[in-house]
């Protein structure tokens, strides 16, 4: 599958070696100072005739496995592979739900979903919970990755 990097131009832009060189042979790229994501993308040419092009290249890319980020002017950060795991397990609605509200709710079904049926009573550094019944939250690498991929729907 290919390696895509996708930043304010919305446009993919294909990463070779990535796996090889990691995120550090970026420093020096054409990519923009961010926000900015790379993804192990699932399909390489969305198709989405009746979008525009920036709704077509985010809709294509929005279950992808993402494999690092960086804010405005951030370093990369790498994101770990509980936390890929868990956005490739979601629903698109779910995902979507959370690029427009980072700090939105889940349920416990859906965070259930989201990690592959793991225990309600296991958390990672990818989420928290509060309350009873409990409700969860994305945190750590996951909700970098998704504040990022955010900032670029929202142009």
């Amino acid at each position: 599958m290919p390696i895509l990097l996708l930043d304010r131009r919305l446009e993919p832009q294909r990463i070779d070696g990535f796996a090889d060189q990691g995120i550090s042979a970026l420093d020096d790229s054409t990519a923009l100072p961010g926000p900015a994501v790379i993804v192990e993308a699932v399909d390489p040419a969305p198709k989405a005739a009746d979008h525009t092009r920036e709704s077509r290249q985010i809709t294509g890319l929005i279950a992808s496995r993402p494999l690092a980020c960086r804010e405005q002017h951030g370093d990369w950060v790498e994101i770990d592979t509980e936390a890929a795991d868990h956005w490739t397990q979601m629903t698109d609605d779910l995902r979507r739900r959370l690029i427009d509200d980072t700090q939105a709710s889940l349920d416990v079904n859906e965070f259930k979903q989201a990690t592959d049926g793991a225990s309600t009573s296991i958390i990672t550094n990818n989420w928290v919970y509060s309350g009873s019944p409990r409700v969860y939250r994305i945190a750590g690498r996951l909700r970098d990755f998704v504040a990022v991929l955010g900032d670029l729907t929202r142009g």
